[in-house]
Order: C-alpha cells, then sequence, then structure tokens
C-alpha cells in the first residue's frame, strides 16, 4: 500500500483471501450452468419496457427490426448499472456513481500495488494487479476526468519501470455507490449493480451481487409457491438484503466520504500511522470475512490500534 510520498507497507496473509477473476470466462461459465437449467439467451436484443399487469409481467424487446412481447410471472432486472428501466418503474434511480477505469497491461513485477494518492486517483485509489504471465491490471476510480486520470497513471507507472507501456486497451464504467432507493415492485425483482448492490468504498460487485442474487430466488421460490407475486409479497426481498448488507453499505459510504475528503498531506499522516500501529500485523491475523464486510474490519482495527496506542507497542511496519 503506497502513500502519495512513495512511503509504502506490504499486508500479507497466509491464506489466498483475493483472487482475480477472468471475468468473460466467468460470465461463460455462468451462461452455461443458466442454459443446463433451461434457460435460453435472446442475443443483440435489448429491453425496452416492463409492464406489470394483474396476471402476468410484459416484457417488451427490440433486435433490429424485430419487436417482440414476452410474458412471465416476474421479470428479475439484473441489467447494471445506467439501465433506465428501473425509474421508468418508479423506483428511483442512483445518481451518486463513481467511474472506474482500467487497462490490460504488460508489468515488470509481481505484486499487488495500492496507492493512496489524491493526484493520481481524486477521491479513490489506483491500483495496479499482476495477473498471469506478465500481464496485469492498472486502474483507478474517480469522479474526475477518469480518461485523463487513467492516462496519467499509465504514463506514470511507465516512467515507475513497473508497465512495459502505457500505450494499451482501455475501459471505464460507471459504479453506483449507493443502493436504489426501492429494489422490488409488482412482479419485479432488481439485483445486482442495478440495484447499487456494491461496496461504496472498493466498488466490488460480485459478492453482493451473489448473495442478493440468492436471496432474490429464495422470494421467488416463496411467491411462486403461493402464486402471489404482489408487491407486498415481493417486499420481504428489500427486507431481507438490507438487513444482510444495509449496515455494510452505509458504514462503506461512509468511509468512502471521508476519503473523498482527505488531501495527501492527511492521507500521508493516516498511512504513516497504519504503519506504525502494525496494520501489517492486524491483516494477518484478521478474520477472512473482513474483506467483505469492511463495518467488522473497522471495528476489529480500530481496537487493535488502541490497544497498540495504549500499550506503547508501535509495529513499525515496512517503509519502501
Amino acid at each position: 500500500v503506497v502513500a502519495p510520498s512513495g512511503k509504502s507497507f506490504q499486508l500479507q496473509r497466509h491464506d489466498s483471501e483475493v483472487f482475480v477473476i477472468d471475468r468473460p470466462t466467468l460470465d461463460r461459465l455462468l451462461a452455461d450452468r443458466a442454459r443446463s437449467a433451461g434457460a435460453s439467451y435472446m442475443f443483440s436484443t435489448y429491453v425496452t419496457e416492463v409492464q406489470a399487469e394483474a396476471d402476468s409481467v410484459a416484457v417488451q424487446s427490440e433486435s433490429q427490426d424485430d419487436v417482440r412481447v414476452h410474458r412471465a410471472q416476474l421479470v428479475v432486472l439484473a441489467c447494471g448499472f445506467g439501465s433506465s428501466l428501473p425509474a421508468r418503474l418508479g423506483l428511483g434511480r442512483i445518481d451518486d456513481f463513481i467511474i472506474g477505469a482500467q487497462a490490460e497491461v504488460e508489468v515488470n513485477g509481481g505484486e499487488m500495488e495500492i496507492y493512496l494518492d489524491a493526484g493520481l486517483a481524486p477521491g479513490s485509489f489506483a491500483w495496479l494487479v499482476p495477473t498471469s504471465r506478465g500481464k496485469g491490471l492498472a486502474g483507478l476510480m474517480t469522479r474526475y476526468q477518469p480518461r485523463q486520470r487513467l492516462k496519467g497513471l499509465l504514463h506514470w507507472l511507465e516512467a515507475q519501470g513497473k508497465i512495459v507501456s502505457a500505450e494499451c486497451r482501455q475501459g471505464y464504467g460507471a459504479i453506483p455507490l449507493r443502493p436504489l432507493t426501492t429494489t422490488f415492485a409488482s412482479r419485479v425483482l432488481v439485483v445486482g449493480e442495478a440495484a447499487g448492490q456494491v461496496k461504496p468504498l472498493t466498488g466490488g460487485g460480485i459478492y453482493y451481487g451473489a448473495l442478493c442474487a440468492d436471496i432474490a430466488a429464495e422470494v421467488i421460490d416463496m411467491a411462486l409457491a403461493r402464486g402471489d407475486f404482489a408487491e407486498q409479497a415481493l417486499a420481504c426481498y428489500q427486507q431481507m438484503w438490507r438487513h444482510q448488507l444495509g449496515k455494510e453499505l452505509r458504514f462503506g459510504y461512509l468511509l468512502y466520504r471521508l476519503y473523498q475528503r482527505m488531501s495527501n498531506r492527511e492521507i500521508e499522516w493516516a498511512h504513516s500511522l497504519a504503519a506504525r500501529c502494525g496494520i501489517a500485523d492486524f491483516v494477518r491475523r484478521a478474520e477472512p470475512a473482513y474483506f467483505d464486510y469492511h463495518s467488522r474490519a473497522a471495528s476489529g482495527m480500530m481496537k487493535y490500534f488502541t490497544c497498540s496506542l495504549l500499550s506503547g507497542r508501535f509495529a513499525r511496519g515496512h517503509q519502501g
């Protein structure tokens, strides 16, 4: 973890805690499993309208010059962030978001690096993650000029000798920072990034989305068993996922807002304090669940740091 000055400390665990996922391969795997369970896909097709009716829900789709209407008992909107469908169904819209910018690069090192620097990634952080065979991912999250910021990061990494070239394939995407106000309606559930079920501090959405998908499946099973798809019958979906993740989303957003306001001088101070209080030792001993539940991590970290301060035992950490 690298501070604005270039000072760093290293975080390690005995077991693998984080994996870099090949997202296209994951999507294909999930698609194959869905097909084997009876699902069918319509490619190059866009849903333009969803209308709940008394005995079914009508979904209008468009593909080239073909317009069709499909009917079902219930619709799950898992359309990602940015779709207009939730708002058109009266479920609100998410206006608070950040842009993720990432490039596929050739790397010269073998360790993941996180850069805390308001100059590189204003309001968030940047990263360099080796994947395999000299390849890696370099990126950042920011609200401000993501293309220019990514270009600056890549040139900086090239000048540092950490990547081979700043000329590489790039991608951009919006990431919601707050959940949707309402994630259910008559015959409709909203899941994943479309619902804002994303970690505000890191932008990760796969784990939270999978948890909420399981909850949605449970609620759908109950609705099918009762034959009741009314709004009141589906309201338990939001109650269940908010019970499990609501605290984490609120706390993560609070941490994000606090960090967003920090200057490089304040980031440097916090980085130095964390190193002196033994964050490396805390991470090495911490529960695995801390990675996905930031409120637990923060609570455990504060207790650990407080004990370190009161006892006068400061772990210097590795300063690079």
